[in-house]
């Protein structure tokens, strides 16, 4: 009993810890998002917090990185997380299609897509070419950004179950 009750002791204590430092390091990017220009670059060195703090954590009470839990799941589960929701996207898109909520092309949506991405600096493009651009863009560097940003705050929270 001592002893399942000096682990539980520690497991809180890293717990707490962790928790600590994932609000320490997150406050400077909250203050930034409320105070000044909310922008994305923020929201992502917010989703780095935890793994930092997993490391910083792991550090402290002299583990090693490689003490933590990386093993791949399922892969039928993998692949289910990637086509599920682009299953409900296509369903949610031809629904608001059949019903008349919108239409396939906004022009202006576009337009103003076009300008957001720069793709104006370079000529007058057409919605189609846009589109094509815009489609590419977000599919390559747009999910790397994310994934990135995601896979910190995935080791962080993956680490506070094995801390």
């Amino acid at each position: 009993m001592l002893k399942n009750l000096s682990e539980r002791k520690k497991a809180w204590t890293s717990i707490f810890l962790f928790l600590a430092l994932v609000v320490v390091l997150t406050s400077p990017f909250h203050y930034a998002i409320v105070n000044l220009y909310p922008s994305r670059i923020y929201v992502g060195a917010i989703m780095w917090c935890p793994a930092i703090a997993a490391i910083i954590t792991l550090k402290i009470k002299g583990r090693k990185i490689s003490s933590l839990n990386w093993n791949w799941g399922n892969w039928k589960y993998i692949r289910l997380s990637y086509f599920i929701p682009a299953l409900y996207g296509f369903i949610t898109y031809i629904l608001i299609w059949i019903l008349g909520f919108g239409g396939i092309v906004n022009k202006e949506a576009l337009t103003d897509w076009g300008k957001e991405l720069g793709l104006f600096g370079i000529g007058t493009l057409n919605p189609t070419a846009i589109t094509i651009i815009a489609i590419i863009l977000l599919g390559t560097v747009e999910v790397i950004r994310a994934s990135a940003t995601t896979l910190g705050e995935e080791i962080g929270w993956r680490g506070f179950f094995y801390l």
